[in-house]
C-alpha cells in the first residue's frame, strides 16, 4: 500500500511541541484518575490492561513534548525504553460518531501517529491506546472493530468480513462512522483511501472503557489489588491510591516521566509511606479480562492463556 502522504491529505495538528501545561477541567481530573490506576498498577508489577501482556515499567503524563503523538499518558514495558510502548489518548466520554467534534480530533492524531509513526506501529514496537469513560456502547463497538481489524491484512479483506450478512448491521454502522470521521480528518473525497487509512488506524488502536469515579469498577478494583502493598506501608489502599492521584496531579503539567523507584521515593519523602521492600517483593500479576463477543453466529466468550471461567452465569 502506498504512503499515504502520497495522497496529499492535509492532516488536522495542533502546532507541535505543545507545552504540558494545559487546560482543567473534569476530564483533566479523570485523566488524573487514570493516570494514579496505571501508576498503582506500575508499583503492583501489573500488566498493561490493554494491547500489551508486559508489566508497566515507566508511566509518562503528557508527553507530546517527547514527541509522543497520543500524549496523555505513555507506558513503557522496558526500562530501557525500547519498547513495547502504548500512547493512550484520554477522553472522560467520547462517542464515536463520523459528526462529532471530538472524534474527529483523535482520528486527526491517529493519523498523524500513523504518518509519523508506521513503521513502529506494523511491528508492534508502538500501540495507540484510547481510555475513555463512555458511552460504553460506543467503546464497546469500536474495540470489537479494532480486533476484527486486526485480523485482516488490508481494508479489502477487512471490508469482506463487514459485508452484509456476515457482521451485523450495528457494527457494520459503527464503522461507517468510523470512516467518516477519518475522512473529515483527512480531508480526502475518496472512500477507497479512507476505508484504507480507516484499516490502518483501527489495527493500531486499543480500546479500554474505564471508569474511574469514586464509585468506578476500575478505581474499586484497584484499591482491592493495592490492598497487600498499602497494608505493608501501614495504610488503608485509599490512602495510597489518592497519594498517587496527588502526584500525577501534580507531575502531570510539568510532563512526569516516573518509574517504581521514583514513585516509592516520593511516597516516602513526602508521606512517609514506604512501600519499597513491598514493592520489590510483588509477583509479577497480570488481570484476566474475559471479551464477550456477539456474532450472527451466537455469544463467544474469550480471554488470554488457559482460563477456566469458574460459576460463570448468564442469565437476566
Amino acid at each position: 500500500m502506498r504512503d499515504f502522504q502520497e495522497f496529499g491529505w492535509v492532516v488536522w495538528v495542533s502546532g507541535g511541541a505543545v507545552s504540558p501545561e494545559a487546560t482543567g477541567g473534569a476530564g483533566v481530573i479523570f485523566e488524573y484518575r487514570l493516570a494514579a490506576v496505571l501508576l498503582s498498577r506500575m508499583l503492583r508489577r501489573a500488566h498493561v490492561p490493554i494491547g500489551i501482556e508486559l508489566p508497566i515499567q515507566r508511566v509518562a503524563l503528557q508527553q507530546r513534548v517527547a514527541g509522543h503523538t497520543f500524549d496523555d499518558i505513555v507506558v513503557e514495558t522496558d526500562a530501557a525504553g525500547q519498547g513495547p510502548t502504548i500512547e493512550i489518548q484520554v477522553k472522560k466520554r467520547l462517542p464515536i460518531t463520523g459528526g462529532n467534534p471530538e472524534f474527529v480530533k483523535v482520528m486527526s492524531t491517529a493519523i498523524e501517529a500513523y504518518l509519523s509513526h508506521a513503521e513502529e506501529l506494523k511491528d508492534g514496537r508502538l500501540l495507540l491506546g484510547l481510555a475513555a469513560g463512555g458511552p460504553v456502547s460506543d467503546l464497546e463497538a469500536l474495540a470489537e472493530l479494532t480486533t476484527m481489524a486486526r485480523a485482516h491484512p488490508d481494508a479489502v479483506s477487512f471490508g469482506r468480513l463487514l459485508s452484509e450478512g456476515v457482521t451485523r448491521s450495528a457494527l457494520r454502522t459503527r464503522h461507517d462512522h468510523v470512516v467518516t470521521g477519518v475522512t473529515t480528518a483527512a480531508t480526502t473525497d475518496d472512500r477507497f483511501e479512507a476505508e484504507a487509512l480507516t484499516h490502518q488506524i483501527l489495527s493500531a488502536l486499543h480500546v479500554w472503557p474505564v471508569q474511574v469515579g469514586r464509585d468506578g469498577r476500575d478505581w474499586r478494583a484497584e484499591l482491592d489489588l493495592i490492598a497487600d502493598l498499602a497494608s505493608a506501608a501501614g495504610q488503608p489502599a485509599d490512602t495510597v491510591l489518592g497519594r498517587l492521584y496527588d502526584l500525577a496531579q501534580e507531575v502531570g503539567p510539568r510532563a512526569g516521566d516516573l518509574d517504581q523507584q521514583m514513585i516509592c521515593a516520593e511516597l516516602l519523602r513526602r508521606y512517609g509511606l514506604d512501600l519499597a521492600r513491598a514493592v520489590l517483593s510483588a509477583p509479577e500479576t497480570r488481570t484476566t479480562t474475559i471479551n464477550i463477543t456477539n456474532s450472527e453466529s451466537g455469544t463467544v466468550f474469550s480471554a488470554a492463556g488457559n482460563q477456566v471461567f469458574n460459576g460463570l452465569r448468564i442469565g437476566r
